[in-house]
């Protein structure tokens, strides 16, 4: 009786000792568990879309995206300042961020920054749009340059339904507003940061990045198939900058740069071929016009400007050659003009880029016609004229005849054989020492040493 009365005080007990295991276990669990203000802050990485968008800059975003991606970054911030840029590069960007598998806020910022034409694509393209106070977004209307009109013209209404319709699949995409978004091509339509919020194209607007931050904490953002909630509230901001070679990328496709190191390449190599005895002219020649021909490759160019520009090279060198009173120059100059004006096909750059470029193009093409009728010209001048050697290089030399000079023969002058002839016309026999007096092309003067003296070996 006292045996089974153990064995049930046994059981009890460890009954008991099970059930209180079981309720303090997750206690002593919660216990090893982080709170939340003692979670790992969240990263994003800082990204800058400044000037003109090139190449360079798609690029630049390409790489940052991928980098951010595999160092587990929890999202991409893009800063935004930009008049437009090139189409071939923007529509890489916005390919990029659509695909992006990490969170993507793009934010118009610092005050008084733009996201004109190109940046407007770009904006839209983040899962978050946000906008400093102060701040433009919109003017997206493409427009194409006219040599013979002041300033610029709208597009073809084939460039403008193809941009227009990408704009609103970008929207679309974000859940923007479509048509909105396709007034800022159509329509030209320009938005501060006020009106864009009313008008749902963007979510955000924040005076600084602490208050972006603050602004983005927990909100909820859908990247691909899943939904993220951002927590951004003490996030490390981390800054990438362009690498040199990004930063060359992003110099020469600019259109202006790739014109001008194009001509720089060929009056380099022009006047390095014309300069025998120095290999500067031509190298800085050839490198830069390779970086020319690369920077061309980058954006879309009009295969009649490059017809016209190389003309207009031809035609400063005939009027180097071949003076004709500055009509050559002046033809020159004209195609130099329209050919420029011509060479860039790219409809996203902004109206200001256009009015700069015109001036840089008038600029080049007097710097053009004055270094060819000038430079050019003292070159093929100094080329014209006798060389030392061939006015008195030899003179003064003594040497030994060889066969007789009758008026002409050989000499022997320094160990050289020369074909030499007399001075007075009279024959001079071979083994006579004689003294060079002149030269008339490859044959030299001569005229018998009376001194006996020798200025130089035989």
């Amino acid at each position: 009786m006292v045996r089974a009365q153990r064995s049930r005080l046994v059981r009890l007990t460890a009954a008991l000792a099970f059930l209180l295991g079981a309720i303090c276990a997750p206690l002593v669990s919660a216990q090893n568990v982080p709170p939340a203000d003692q979670a790992a802050a969240a990263e994003l990485m800082v990204v800058r879309v400044e000037g003109t968008v090139t190449a360079g800059t798609a690029e630049f975003l390409k790489v940052g995206l991928a980098d951010a991606v595999a160092q587990q970054f929890d999202g991409m911030i893009i800063l935004i300042d930009t008049p437009g840029g090139l189409v071939d590069a923007t529509l890489e960007i916005i390919k990029d961020l659509l695909n992006a598998p990490i969170p993507i806020i793009t934010y118009v910022y610092p005050r008084g920054a733009i996201a004109a034409s190109a940046g407007t694509f770009v904006l839209l393209a983040g899962h978050v749009a946000a906008m400093a106070p102060g701040t433009t977004m919109g003017a997206a209307m493409p427009v194409t340059m006219q040599p013979a009109e002041d300033g610029t013209r709208t597009a073809d209404d084939k460039t403008i339904s193809f941009l227009a319709g990408h704009m609103t699949n970008i929207a679309e995409e974000r859940g923007r507003p479509t048509e909105t978004a396709e007034r800022f091509v159509t329509e030209n339509l320009t938005l501060g940061a006020t009106d864009a919020l009313e008008e749902g194209m963007i979510e955000l607007i924040a005076a600084d990045i602490q208050e972006l931050l603050q602004q983005l904490d927990g909100r909820s953002v859908r990247v691909g198939r899943d939904e993220v909630t951002l927590a951004t509230a003490d996030a490390t901001l981390i800054e990438r900058h362009m690498s040199l070679a990004q930063r060359i990328i992003h110099l020469i496709s600019d259109p202006q740069v790739a014109l001008m190191l194009f001509l720089i390449g060929v009056y380099g190599i022009f006047l390095g071929v014309n300069s025998p005895g120095t290999f500067v002219p031509e190298t800085i020649g050839a490198i830069a016009l390779i970086l020319a021909l690369f920077g061309l490759g980058m954006f879309e160019v009009n295969a009649l400007g490059i017809v016209l520009i190389v003309m207009a090279v031809i035609l400063f060198v005939v009027e180097a050659f071949t003076p004709t009173f500055g009509f050559f120059t002046a033809a020159g100059t004209g195609a130099l003009i329209v050919g420029a004006l011509l060479l860039p096909v790219e409809p996203m750059l902004p109206a200001e880029w256009f009015r700069v470029f015109r001036v840089t193009v008038f600029g080049m093409a007097a710097v053009s016609a004055g270094f060819f009728v000038l430079v050019i010209t003292k070159v093929i001048m100094v080329r014209r004229r006798p060389s030392y050697h061939q006015t008195g290089g030899m003179a003064g030399y003594d040497g030994l005849v060889t066969e007789d000079l009758d008026p002409v023969g050989l000499v022997r002058i320094r160990g050289e054989w020369w074909k030499a002839r007399s001075e007075s016309g009279d024959p001079i026999a071979g083994s006579t020492r004689v003294r060079v007096t002149g030269q008339d092309g490859m044959t030299l003067v001569v005229k018998e040493a009376s001194d006996g003296s020798n200025s130089g070996s035989t």
